[in-house]
């Protein structure tokens, strides 16, 4: 079994992770794991003129190390093997489109909590990964 598990490093991602490691028991061999970090792209589309484009792949490469440590020491605590990925994009999509290519069984991820209301106002990655993935969308709090 291969598992993407979306984080973007907030506490309901992590306290996800713990959830989904605590289901590995259930499992005759531990499931392939690998962590993807969306991050949105920089509004400004001039940005990468403005500051250049290294000084724009730094300011994604710290933020995605920043978000992924957590989950990272995680899982390397507990043993657990595991692939990073780091993409800039649109969280949803990229995520689906990731699983899909590389052939993941499922697609893990956390939720913030938000109320059906409050996903119509505001948008929810996993309520987007949900109606657009082919995949086994697994959500946990």
């Amino acid at each position: 079994m291969k598992i993407l598990f979306g984080c973007d490093g907030s506490p309901q991602a992590l306290s996800a992770l713990e959830t989904l490691v605590k289901s590995f028991a259930y499992f005759r061999e531990t499931p392939a794991v690998t962590i993807l970090y969306v991050h949105p792209p920089v509004p400004y589309g001039g940005a990468a003129a403005t500051i250049g484009k290294e000084a724009l792949q730094r300011y994604y490469d710290e933020e995605s190390e920043a978000a992924l440590s957590g989950a990272q020491a995680a899982l390397t605590a507990k043993g657990i093997p595991f692939e990073v990925e780091k993409v800039v994009g649109v969280p949803a999509e990229e995520i689906v489109k990731r699983a899909e290519e590389r052939k993941f069984t499922m697609i893990a991820l956390g939720t913030h909590g938000h109320t059906a209301l409050g996903n119509l106002v505001m948008g929810s990655v996993a309520t987007a990964v949900v109606a657009h993935s082919r995949l086994p969308v697994l959500l946990l709090k």
